[in-house]
């Protein structure tokens, strides 16, 4: 059973890696749309892992009454226009992403600090010789309460 599992799943892995980019929009009437093409007002749904640049499809050429229900010139955008605004949100979710990542290290670090300072029973500083100062009693409270803002400063928001 193991042996039909593993092979099953190495057969099937490949088929995910090749899904496509999803795209959602709403028409006029209101109706969801989802497609492989981004089209004007697209929005990302699921992004393939192994991203592609996507050639987006021209849009629909603009018409010269809403009767159709078309969009009028200055609200139609080109493929290339919208290709690029979804580059550029993609970016942003990777900033976002990579800034939250940040953020999380320097908490950790700042909480590892304060509780290393709060463990130990001597606190010291390495002076300019590389020899260890230790810090009296009153320096080494005022390092623990400055190590507990640098904590509620770098773990702000989370």
């Amino acid at each position: 059973m193991r042996r039909f599992t593993a092979i099953a799943l190495l057969i099937w892995l490949p088929f995910c890696a090749a899904l496509p980019d999803v795209f959602r929009s709403v028409d006029a009437q209101g109706h969801v749309q989802y497609s492989d093409t981004p089209t004007p007002g697209a929005v990302l749904v699921r992004m393939n892992s192994q991203r592609v640049p996507v050639q987006a499809a021209p849009s629909p050429p603009a018409t010269s009454g809403n009767a159709g229900g078309g969009r009028s010139a200055p609200a139609a955008q080109t493929g290339d226009q919208v290709h690029q605004q979804l580059e550029q949100e993609a970016a942003a979710r990777t900033v976002q992403a990579d800034v939250a990542q940040t953020r999380a290290d320097q908490c950790k670090k700042a909480q590892d600090a304060y509780d290393q300072s709060v463990q130990a029973r001597r606190i010291y500083r390495t002076n300019a010789n590389g020899e260890r100062e230790y810090l009296s009693d009153d320096e080494a409270e005022k390092a623990r309460v400055n190590a507990k803002l640098a904590v509620d400063t770098a773990c702000k928001g989370q």
